[in-house]
């Protein structure tokens, strides 16, 4: 049996789609049911049982629990409220990995990072800047701290088929894509921190390579946390450069706008995941360029609301 906490979200749900395409059913899907009582992304899943997420009496014979389920909102500030379900929750999931002997894959975050541009998984490079990124933090210590193979993920910009109900917290991607299907254009930030106008850089990673790095730790025996990103930074001038050649548009309209003043101390100029350590545990799969990514994410889009 396989617990997929986070099931109906944006990566908990690739996850199982993903574990249903390997011809694994045996499913048990945790999210909060009185938000999500009956996903109809669900019925696209072949599993056993779908619960909510303090459902967690009898849970046994449990070979992997693929943990995603958490408050993602940056601009949540009631710290209780976080640390509840980021932190002491993630404690309780993984005692029940404990109890069971299963393997414990859990989704940390590149924000752990706050503006730091070195992503080297060392200490000194972790630096949050909000409640969100110091819960992730917290229990990745928690986790290494522990005489327990677990293996934390620390992703970077995940984008692809699945975010659509994430609201604020969708990709620049989807919310690029919203926008020029409305209006014809696209709003981006003018330059800031010495990079010019959209030229901001990210590490944007595409869901399907998300959930094979996932997949590929079920079958390694590893203590330890992981960035997972490209390895490649890409500009927001970028993502939108792509969507206009999708729609074949080309006026290639952009309007940049000012930052918000409150915005500008916070705000990531630049991103990009070191791999080294995920390289060196083993993982060498190709990750999707941000060309083949959008190319396949904006043809489900456009396949979705046809």
């Amino acid at each position: 049996m396989i617990i997929v906490t986070g099931a109906a979200g944006f990566i908990g749900y690739n996850i199982a789609k993903r574990l249903n395409q390997m011809n694994i059913s045996d499913l048990i899907l945790i999210d909060d049911k009185e938000k999500n009582p009956d996903p109809k992304r669900f019925s696209k899943l072949d599993f056993v049982e779908y619960r909510h997420y303090d459902d967690l009496n009898n849970l046994n014979d449990i070979k992997f629990i693929f943990h995603q389920g958490a408050c993602s909102d940056t601009m949540e500030y009631n710290t209780e409220y976080m640390m509840d379900i980021n932190y002491k929750y993630s404690k309780k999931i993984f005692e029940i990995a404990k109890l069971n002997k299963a393997k414990f894959i859990y989704a940390s975050s590149a924000s752990v990072y706050g503006l730091n541009e070195d992503s080297k998984e060392i200490s000194k490079n972790e630096s949050p800047l909000n409640i969100y990124a110091e819960s992730k933090l917290l229990f990745d210590k928690f986790i290494m701290k522990q005489d327990y193979p677990a293996v934390g993920l620390r992703y970077f910009n995940v984008y692809g088929d699945g975010e659509e109900n994430k609201g604020k917290m969708a990709s620049m991607a989807y919310k690029m894509n919203q926008e020029y299907i409305t209006t014809g254009k696209i709003s981006l930030f003018k330059g800031t921190g010495g990079y010019a106008d959209g030229e901001q850089k990210r590490d944007f990673i595409y869901i399907d390579d998300i959930v094979s790095v996932n997949i590929f730790f079920m079958k390694e025996s590893c203590h330890d946390v992981y960035n997972v990103g490209t390895g490649n930074a890409e500009s927001f001038n970028a993502i939108a450069s792509n969507i206009f050649k999708f729609y074949k548009d080309k006026d290639k309209r952009i309007n940049y706008i000012e930052m918000p003043e409150k915005l500008i101390p916070k705000y990531q100029n630049f991103t990009q995941a070191d791999i080294t350590k995920l390289q060196a545990a083993g993982y060498s799969y190709k990750f999707s360029s941000l060309a083949e990514g959008l190319k396949n994410y904006l043809s489900d889009l456009n396949t979705s609301s046809a």
